[in-house]
């Protein structure tokens, strides 16, 4: 016989008040069992009872589905998707915004590909792709940088920057990269820390590209798409004193683009001593399988 999920998980929404713990931790497995399944669930006993205990008990389990299903997204990814940098940027902004729709905002990124698409012309360097770029997202739709920590963590998410127009530089830095290789322009991000630098990477028999000597030139896209030589990056390392200018040099992988930005976001929750949401990012960042 079939199981009757609804009955089951209201069933278990009643038994939330169990006072004897070592009972409500089987309890609370058997509830995170049903994964996001059981959110409705939970939400509606946290906004409805009266009970403290419960209330606590329902949100914290909301709490835990959700970093569970986002693990399980992100690995995903990295494991098998992680071409697609914005669905990785999609999935953490998640975090943030759990009832994000993903149709919505990847629709919103569909429409400033194309708008980017329409400006590029057959034959264009890769000098020339890359101020298109620019062009479309700082000239045309105005983007902005946005550095105020009160900001912060809202303006390292996909959804909110595509919406306002600003956002964190290594956010923008990320959009910039990110429609770049939906548009098969091959361009990546860098290990600089709160930079809005990006590389374009380029192999001549383009089979396997090494992100670390395959680099072209960096660009700002900030600066009017302005480009950089790999010996000027290394000089302005040197010259912000960064003790290891090999490990910053060079592009990163997207998983490893990703995770900078979740150390962003970790780094906010420290400040604000929020240990609850640092170990959550600690989860996401696991999921990554990157150093």
């Amino acid at each position: 016989m079939a199981r009757d999920v609804n009955s089951d998980l209201t069933n278990l929404m009643d038994l939330l008040d169990e006072q004897d713990d070592s009972l409500f931790e089987k309890i609370a497995e058997n509830i995170l069992s049903y994964g996001i399944t059981a959110v409705p669930f939970l939400e509606k006993i946290s906004e409805n009872s009266l009970d403290d205990l419960v209330q606590l008990r329902a949100l914290a389990l909301i709490s835990k589905t959700r970093i569970h299903n986002l693990y399980s997204e992100l690995h995903n990814w990295a494991t098998l998707d992680s071409n697609d940098l914005l669905k990785g940027f999609f999935i953490i902004s998640k975090y943030q915004f759990p009832s994000l729709d993903e149709k919505v905002v990847m629709a919103k990124v569909e429409a400033l590909k194309k708008e980017v698409w329409l400006e590029l012309k057959k034959g264009m360097t890769p000098f020339e792709e890359t101020k298109v770029i620019s062009k479309v997202l700082f000239d045309v739709r105005k983007y902005t940088l946005n550095e105020d920590p009160a900001s912060l963590p809202d303006c390292v998410c996909l959804n909110v920057m595509l919406n306002s127009g600003d956002g964190y530089p290594d956010a923008l830095a990320l959009l910039y990269a990110g429609i770049a290789q939906r548009l098969g322009i091959p361009v990546y991000g860098v290990q600089v820390p709160d930079s809005v630098f990006v590389a374009y990477v380029y192999s001549e028999d383009n089979q396997s590209l090494d992100l670390k000597n395959d680099i072209r030139f960096y660009i700002n896209p900030l600066a009017a798409g302005a480009f950089f030589t790999v010996q000027h990056i290394e000089e302005f390392l040197k010259k912000k004193h960064f003790d290891y200018v090999e490990k910053y040099s060079g592009a990163c992988t997207n998983a490893e683009f990703i995770r900078k930005m979740l150390v962003i976001i970790k780094d906010h929750y420290i400040l604000k001593n929020r240990p609850d949401k640092v170990d959550d990012i600690n989860v996401l960042m696991k999921a990554l399988k990157v150093d």
